[in-house]
């Protein structure tokens, strides 16, 4: 409030706009990885990032946003897009999937 003097000498009060702080939005990082053999980084890493106070998107966690009109491809590249950072965590593990390892899956892919 701020005070100003009227005609008649008292002094007047108006009042002011006061500003709110603005709170803090969490910033959302998207961890991206394998999970199988690797789940116990994973928790530690969602651990870390949500006591630092961000807003960890892993699929691993389940916190990824999904929609059920897209695949599971689709929804990971609109994250992706949404997002304020992206951890991808690349481990040297190269495990087998339906019988093919990942070098066999990349070269079919290629």
């Amino acid at each position: 409030m701020s005070k100003a003097k009227a005609k008649d000498g008292k002094a007047k009060v108006s009042p002011t706009k006061t500003h709110e702080p603005v709170k803090p939005t969490k910033l959302t990082i998207m961890v991206s990885s394998t999970v199988y053999g690797i789940e116990e980084l994973l928790d530690r890493v969602y651990t870390l990032l949500t006591e630092y106070g961000y807003d960890v998107w892993m699929s691993h966690k389940g916190t990824v946003p999904v929609r059920s009109d897209r695949t599971a491809f689709e929804n990971c590249l609109a994250a992706v897009e949404k997002c304020d950072l992206f951890l991808g965590i690349i481990t040297t593990d190269l495990t087998f999937y339906q019988g093919q390892s990942q070098t066999a899956r990349l070269s079919a892919v290629s």
